[in-house]
């Protein structure tokens, strides 16, 4: 069992100018296709299984970060969930809104995502 904090964290595209609605449907996008790639059998990251299971036994702390379109660009490309937006809405057809990390150890996430804030 891991003595650190299990947490996950989401990257919202801040360049975009979201409204608060559009950031909470495309964080639960994100939250919504980790959550099923991490209990499927082809998970990107079946290391994290076990961590995925006690942050839902745990409270499933979620943390919402700030990001440039670059940073989201960087956590896609080294295979983090991330959504592109089908355009219906506010924002153009294909724009990267969020990336999500799976649930891990707060440490090991911060190596990841530290350099970013907090989004408020």
């Amino acid at each position: 069992m891991i003595n650190s904090e299990i947490v996950q964290y989401f990257v919202v595209n801040k360049e975009l100018n979201m409204s608060p609605g559009k950031i909470g449907a495309q964080t639960a996008h994100a939250a919504t296709i980790s959550t099923i790639d991490l209990l499927s059998d082809s998970s990107l990251f079946p290391d994290l299984r076990d961590d995925f299971i006690l942050w839902y036994q745990t409270g499933m702390t979620k943390i919402v970060l700030r990001g440039r379109q670059k940073d989201l660009e960087k956590l896609a490309e080294k295979g983090y969930y991330y959504v592109h937006d089908s355009g219906r809405t506010e924002i153009a057809s294909g724009s990267l809104t969020v990336v999500a990390l799976p649930p891990m150890p707060k440490p090991k996430a911060k190596e990841i995502v530290g350099n970013l804030s907090l989004f408020k």
